[in-house]
């Protein structure tokens, strides 16, 4: 090891004591924040040698003992690829700063690219997602899913707030080939899971009722499937649940449904009703043209088991 052990690196040595010493104190203050700041910087440093091999890094682990597990020869090496992953910018004026650094860890050994790492740095903090629900999310190909455009109608394409309520598709874990075969076992499943069902929607979502009736002045009586309420966007969402493939006659009841909660339940302040389709399948062009119309705020999305999303993404993506 004595060929590192010069001058060069023991001014190396020096900054990083500096650094965790300066940052310590910031600590008090915004403790994750001034942590990663410390590690990238560390990480900064630490690229700088690249050409001097790991026994470098080995070396300054062993030196900076005096500081904490934190500085061990594993999470050196993760703090060299913070570095090499991220701008000072992108880290810093961005909420990476503000996410654990175990989460971090993972998004980094996650992503297959730059743009899905700060896309899961973006989500994990609007989000509020734990590292486990992170994990779950890579499980669940949350990123590739986000590269689709969902189908909508050209109210909503036009709409960046409505726009939130919308995905391409849903992954959710509790779903299997036994409790998809029919529509009643589907919707069951959703709302014995409403919990992790929510999640998967995205935040701000709230559940009303299931099976919301209506109610009509001959007594007629109709059910929907769940009714949402997003406190942020202040909008009701009704949403309908399809076993199959998508029909354009699904949109006539969904149409209905949607009006009769503005009439019905839709308040000052509240927004106009949007609704969403959630079904098995659906053929692009079907969609396409049975929305293309319509001016009340619709989406079709579809519901997979996790099993199915390598196949669907692939043939999906590639027809881009």
């Amino acid at each position: 090891m004595n060929e590192f052990i010069n001058n060069d690196y023991l001014n190396d040595l020096k900054k990083i004591k500096e650094t965790i010493r300066t940052n310590q104190n910031k600590a008090m203050v915004i403790v994750n924040s001034a942590m990663i700041m410390t590690y990238y910087e560390i990480g900064v440093i630490i690229n700088k040698r690249k050409t001097w091999g790991n026994k470098y890094i080995q070396k300054l682990s062993e030196d900076l003992k005096e500081y904490g597990g934190g500085y061990s020869y594993d999470n050196l090496n993760y703090m060299s690829k913070l570095a090499g992953n991220f701008t000072r910018e992108e880290l810093f004026d961005q909420p990476g700063r503000l996410i654990p650094w175990r989460t971090i860890i993972v998004i980094m050994q996650k992503s297959k690219s730059h743009n899905e790492m700060i896309w899961y740095i973006n989500e994990t903090y609007k989000n509020g997602w734990s590292r486990s629900t992170v994990l779950k999310q890579f499980e669940a190909k949350a990123y590739e899913r986000n590269l689709i455009e969902p189908e909508t109608t050209p109210s909503i394409k036009s709409d960046d707030l409505t726009k939130e309520l919308f995905k391409d598709s849903y992954a959710f874990s509790f779903l299997d080939r036994n409790n998809t075969k029919t529509e009643e076992l589907t919707k069951n499943s959703f709302i014995d899971n409403v919990i992790s069902f929510i999640k998967e929607l995205g935040p701000g979502f709230t559940l009303v009722d299931k099976e919301y009736k209506i109610v009509t002045s001959s007594n007629e009586v109709f059910k929907i499937d769940l009714l949402m309420y997003h406190i942020k966007l202040h909008i009701y969402i009704v949403i309908e649940i399809k076993n199959g493939k998508f029909k354009p006659a699904d949109l006539g009841q969904l149409l209905f449904y949607v009006g009769a909660i503005d009439d019905k339940e839709r308040t000052v302040g509240d927004n106009e009703t949007v609704g969403l389709i959630l079904c098995k399948e659906a053929d692009s062009y079907t969609v396409k043209t049975t929305l293309s119309k319509v001016y009340a705020k619709i989406g079709v999305s579809k519901y997979k088991i996790l099993e199915d999303l390598p196949s669907y993404l692939e043939k999906r993506l590639k027809g881009k």
